[in-house]
């Protein structure tokens, strides 16, 4: 399946990303999606059906510790590293835009 990336592709699909490109920087980038999108065609066209379907290439398991409760450090601990707070909680920059 041969997808044609043209830089005014890429245009719309980085405003859809909210990505700010320049005009130089459409063509080119274009080029390389171009590349990457052939490579990922010619491992679609591998026969993997006999290649059962994996997370990991190791066979790996998860190993947990037991869940032991214990108490935790107090307020005064926990705050001494912040660099601001306030009414005995930390204080941040707000991030979260209006």
């Amino acid at each position: 399946m041969a997808v044609d990336v043209s830089p005014e592709r890429v245009r719309s699909t980085a405003e859809l990303a909210r990505l700010a490109l320049r005009d130089d920087e459409l063509a080119p980038l274009a080029a390389k999606l171009q590349g990457i999108l052939a490579h990922v065609a010619e491992l679609d066209a591998w026969d993997t059906k006999a290649i059962p379907p994996t997370a990991h290439v190791l066979d790996l398991a998860m190993t947990l510790r037991d869940d032991v409760p214990a108490r935790g450090i107090d307020r005064a601990t926990a705050l001494s590293q912040a660099a601001r707070t306030e009414q005995y909680a930390f204080a941040v920059p707000r991030f979260v835009a209006e």
